[in-house]
């Protein structure tokens, strides 16, 4: 139970910092209590295992409550804090505060939107945002045959690599087997073992495949057919086309989900940019110019 109330005790902080002591008085320490009122709202929000392990532990009881009550008193001490006393480190506070009380209003009042039907809306987004949401590039699978050598590599002669990717694409367009060449001649040990297959379905712009192997199977027209040599970063491939997807657009009732919860999103956000201007100057501003001056001086370019 002690791992529990570690883990515990960074929430029962968050309750005991917002809390103000109601009714009657159930625990005094150090000039510190906590009422009846409080008290029942911090177990309330306890989850149920620390809940049960409070009321069937005594020990488990104290050590919670001991930790509750050392959390208030820091928050009073932070109530203590003031600009004269303690400086940089009240407005460093003050500022830190100020934004988490804009946090947790704005998460409030998202709570209350009501959000409208948004049907008629997002279909209307299919139809002018087709390309976004429901476009499916093309996509193909294809083979090869690949004579390993690497740009830049000493160990290999390219001349004679590109020779003998000549010898073997000329093999291929009088008829040879395929699957033959890629057992006798193809280096690339994954897909040498499935008979030269490149088991990735490619899109144009896949980027975790060699721009010239993806430009070269794109170029190829029919299935079946092959690419001339291709030079990559990995050495000559010659490339059969196996399989061509053409592009095409997912029916509405496949995105409209995804559309309706971006549109949700915009709503909200605009709704809480609307909110927020309610908390802008008003038209009872006042400033006083001199002593903004004197402020921002300092800050002043040497222009």
């Amino acid at each position: 139970m002690n791992a529990l109330l570690r883990l515990f005790g960074s929430t029962i902080f968050l309750v005991c910092l917002t809390t103000t002591a109601y009714g009657d008085v159930v625990i005094e320490d150090a000039g510190i209590a906590m009422s009846r009122e409080e008290l029942a709202y911090i177990v309330s929000t306890w989850p149920g295992q620390v809940q049960r392990a409070a009321a069937n532990d005594l020990g488990d009881r104290i050590e919670l409550l001991n930790q509750a009550m050392a959390l208030k008193k820091i928050a009073e001490e932070v109530r203590a804090m003031t600009p004269e006393q303690d400086g940089d480190e009240y407005w460093l506070l003050e500022i830190a505060t100020r934004k988490m009380y804009q946090r947790y209003m704005v998460d409030r009042f998202l709570k209350t939107i009501e959000v409208p039907d948004m049907s008629a809306l997002a279909q209307e987004r299919y139809e002018t945002e087709k390309d976004k949401y429901a476009a499916v590039p093309p996509r193909r699978l294809s083979s090869h045959i690949l004579l390993l050598c690497p740009a830049g590599s000493a160990e290999c002669d390219r001349n004679e690599k590109r020779a003998q990717a000549d010898k073997i694409l000329a093999e291929l367009q009088t008829g040879a087997d395929f699957e033959a060449l890629v057992l006798a001649h193809s280096q690339d040990p994954g897909s040498r073992q499935k008979k030269g297959f490149f088991d990735k379905w490619l899109e144009p712009d896949e980027p975790t495949v060699d721009r010239a192997y993806r430009k070269a199977v794109f170029a190829i027209e029919n299935e079946g057919d092959y690419s001339g040599v291709v030079i990559s970063a990995y050495g000559f491939h010659i490339i059969r086309l196996d399989e061509a997807q053409e592009a095409y657009y997912k029916p509405y009732s496949e995105v409209r989900a995804q559309i309706i919860a971006d549109l949700v999103t915009e709503y909200k956000n605009l709704s809480v940019k609307i909110y927020d201007e309610g908390f802008r100057f008003t038209d009872d501003l006042y400033i006083d110019g001199e002593t903004m001056e004197e402020i921002f001086s300092q800050y002043k370019t040497g222009d």
